[in-house]
């Protein structure tokens, strides 16, 4: 028995025994916690690897302080185990000169190459008087020299300074968005130009991104341009690109939602439309429609002239079509055209109509100025929203412009009915207004206060004193009637 005893605490004692190599360990936040149960127990190879480590208290990819649990056989071994972050971050330096745009905001990632620490949350930031800042924008070119700093989340700091070159960026010019029927082929290039303050014209560098454009199906699509200078600043701008059918883009350009003077519209059946605007206000509805406007002027000898209002009903490839009264167009073959800016060009006469007073010339598109046609527009014809109207008394306008690109008078007044009997002419109806019509008067756009062309001025009667317009179906049939051809019609 006694040699049983002695053995057995030989065998603990000397065999089985284990003791912990630590209670407490301290280990840097991203080195790795040893899972080597000798680095735990101390006693015989053979009995430490009977121990068990379990290691589920402690979470390596934070700091703090964990327990740690080693078990052998019915006893167990707690291990204070501490992770803790002492190394601040490394801040890594970008190669070479930075260069930075004027007027553009920049964080640190935009000056450095980046930052190394295990802590995968350690941020940069500028430094202002010791303050942190997270933005900074310039306004000037010129050198700055930048305090950087960097802080993981145990608080180790790092700070360190660059110097940057500020200067101004490639700038575009002639970006427009593209509205356009399935099948077109828009020139992405057109009127479009890049300039930089040091490296003059980059126009012939600009690279444009079309890849996700499908020409073929209708959509709306992101159009890249990206011009970049010597110094690699680079600056990118979107264009929008919509594909639809011919009667949606033209919806759009009547509720003056795309203007073909500062979009590129493609297929539309009348891309000069003025429109009709979603608010009233008849001042603003006249300087708008200006452009529509002209006047015909005839010189006759001994100093004396004829001339009359009128107003561009269409604008084709090859002529710029103007409604009058034919008692204004009949008199003459050829009329000098003035338009809204003054410029004149010979026009001539294209027919008159002997249903309504009605007349139309024309002026040739071959000798319209660019910088003038890319200012005109065509009265806006609603005839559904026309065919709605009765006695409503909205509110109607005209304007005259004059020979200099001013304007000789604005007449304002109601309508008293779209339709109305009248005695001369046949007995056809026409158009009664409250607006006084006076000589020179005849053949201008009677406008409502959204853009609607209402009626053409024609005439008034006496006793009692009624003012009357050729209605918008008569100028219609009369147009077709004259020239063979019929304008878009909402």
């Amino acid at each position: 028995m006694f040699l049983l005893v002695a053995g057995g605490l030989f065998f603990y004692f000397r065999i089985y025994r284990v003791e912990p190599a630590f209670t407490e360990m301290t280990y840097e936040y991203g080195d790795v916690v040893s899972r080597d149960i000798t680095d735990y127990l101390i006693g015989t190879d053979w009995s430490v690897q009977l121990g068990e480590l379990d290691l589920s208290g402690v979470d390596e990819s934070e700091t703090g302080i964990y327990e740690a649990v080693v078990r052998h056989g019915s006893k167990e071994f707690a291990y204070r185990i501490e992770i803790r972050d002492t190394v601040p971050p490394f801040i890594l330096w970008k190669e070479g000169q930075v260069y930075l745009a004027t007027d553009r905001n920049y964080g640190v990632s935009d000056v450095i190459a980046g930052l190394s620490d295990v802590d995968r949350e350690a941020e940069g930031f500028f430094l202002e008087e010791d303050e942190a800042r997270y933005e900074l924008c310039f306004d000037r070119v010129g050198e700055y020299a930048l305090e950087i700093g960097a802080r993981d989340r145990a608080g180790n700091e790092t700070r360190g300074e660059i110097r940057v070159i500020v200067d101004t960026p490639p700038a575009f010019e002639g970006i427009h968005d593209f509205y356009i029927v399935p099948g077109s082929a828009p020139d992405y290039e057109a009127d479009v130009t890049a300039r930089d303050d040091v490296d003059g014209n980059l126009t012939g560098d600009i690279r444009i991104d079309d890849s996700e454009i499908k020409l073929d199906e209708e959509g709306r699509y992101t159009l890249r341009y990206l011009a970049q200078d010597s110094y690699g600043l680079e600056t990118v701008e979107e264009a929008l690109v919509t594909v639809a059918s011919p009667d949606e883009i033209q919806g759009l350009i009547g509720k003056r939602r795309i203007d073909y003077r500062t979009d590129c519209i493609l297929g539309a059946p009348n891309i000069y439309d003025g429109g009709a605007s979603e608010q009233e206000d008849i001042e603003e509805m006249l300087e708008y429609m200006r452009p529509a406007l002209v006047q015909l002027y005839h010189g006759l000898g001994g100093g004396g002239y004829s001339s009359g209002s009128g107003y561009i009903v269409e604008i084709t490839r090859d002529a710029i079509y103007i409604c009058s009264n034919s008692h204004v167009v009949g008199k003459y073959e050829d009329w000098d055209v003035y338009f809204f800016d003054g410029t004149k060009l010979s026009g001539e006469k294209v027919g008159v109509s002997e249903i309504y007073d009605v007349g139309v010339a024309k002026v040739a598109l071959e000798d319209v100025p660019k910088e003038l046609l890319n200012q005109l527009m065509t009265v806006h014809i609603d005839r559904t929203y026309w065919q709605s109207l009765d006695e409503q008394e909205i509110a109607l306008a005209l304007e005259r412009v004059d020979k200099e690109g001013g304007l000789i008078h604005i007449s304002t007044g109601n309508l008293i009915k779209v339709k109305q009997e009248f005695e001369w002419y046949d007995q056809r109806e026409h158009t009664e207004v409250t607006i006084e019509l006076v000589h020179g008067d005849s053949g201008s756009a009677v406008l409502d206060g959204y853009g609607n062309l209402i009626g053409m001025a024609y005439a008034y009667s006496e006793d009692p004193i009624r003012y009357w317009c050729i209605p918008l179906d008569g100028i219609l049939g009369c147009y077709e009637e004259i020239t063979g051809r019929m304008p878009y019609v909402y």
